[in-house]
């Protein structure tokens, strides 16, 4: 039957905790209920993040390798020998340093990349991280993307980073430089990264996830060369469920036992 109000808002007062199986919660802080209750929120923050550490050095490697043409030389019976790139000693940025951002880092550092950040909170990088050589704040950007051979995106969606990724940041970027984005597509804006692509003022981009998804079958991004698609689907491993299945039950585990929880969201910060 149709519940009443008063049922509804007794009810909702019963609810302690609400847990996100995805890292990313802008879908449901979207919900004003859900942002203004009094709970606390879990994510699954870290449970994706080894695939995606992944695809972000693979997709370097992609454009470093000129896998494009020696596919397109392959599929002609044409032989050639051209002169291919390497990451070893490759400037790296990494936009957004959270848990993926790290995972990408890491993987990066040990291909001998040299590894720089860019992160909101620049004083929350672990003083003993290796990985990274300079972690500065979102004032800093432009400058640090000036500097990077490959941009790796790896942010949340919140009001504060949507279409951080303008034309003036691709304009400051290297003609001869890759973005990469392996956080949320809101965070770039796609008509200035097509002029980007289109007019070559940087050499190609690398996206997982992009504003509106699935991404409209006529988008430009489907047609550009120097634009290496995959859908969404960078950690959508074989195990993917379990993975957040897992990171739910430690949660549920931690919940039960009054342990501090391993994934708090700042609902207001968005992540």
């Amino acid at each position: 039957g149709v519940m009443t109000t008063a049922a509804r808002a007794e009810r909702s007062e019963r609810v302690r905790w609400m847990h996100s199986g995805s890292a990313g919660v802008e879908h449901l802080l979207a919900i004003p209920s859900v942002k203004g209750h009094s709970s606390v929120m879990t994510n699954a923050r870290g449970a994706f993040s080894a695939s995606l550490g992944e695809w972000g050095v693979f997709a370097c490697m992609y454009f470093a390798k000129r896998v494009d043409e020696m596919r397109a030389a392959q599929r002609e019976s044409r032989w050639i020998r051209t002169t291919v790139g390497m990451i070893q000693g490759k400037e790296m940025l990494v936009v957004g340093y959270g848990d993926i951002g790290q995972h990408v880092a890491r993987r990066a550092k040990a291909m001998g990349m040299r590894v720089s950040a860019v992160r909101r909170t620049p004083e929350k990088t672990d003083p003993r991280d290796e990985h990274v050589e300079r972690v500065v704040g979102f004032q800093s950007l432009k400058e640090a993307v000036a500097k990077a051979d490959y941009v790796v995106v790896a942010l949340p969606a919140t009001k504060e980073t949507d279409k951080l990724i303008d034309g003036d940041v691709l304009n400051a970027m290297k003609e001869t430089s890759v973005l990469v984005n392996v956080g949320r597509g809101s965070t770039i804006d796609e008509d200035a990264l097509v002029d980007a692509l289109s007019n070559k003022k940087i050499a190609g981009a690398a996206l997982d996830v992009f504003a509106v998804e699935p991404l409209p079958s006529d988008h430009p991004f489907y047609k550009l060369e120097n634009c290496l698609m995959s859908f969404h689907c960078a950690d959508l491993t074989s195990d993917y469920h379990d993975l957040a299945l897992d990171c739910f039950i430690q949660h549920a585990k931690e919940y039960v036992e009054g342990k501090p929880f391993t994934n708090v969201v700042d609902k207001e910060l968005g992540y």
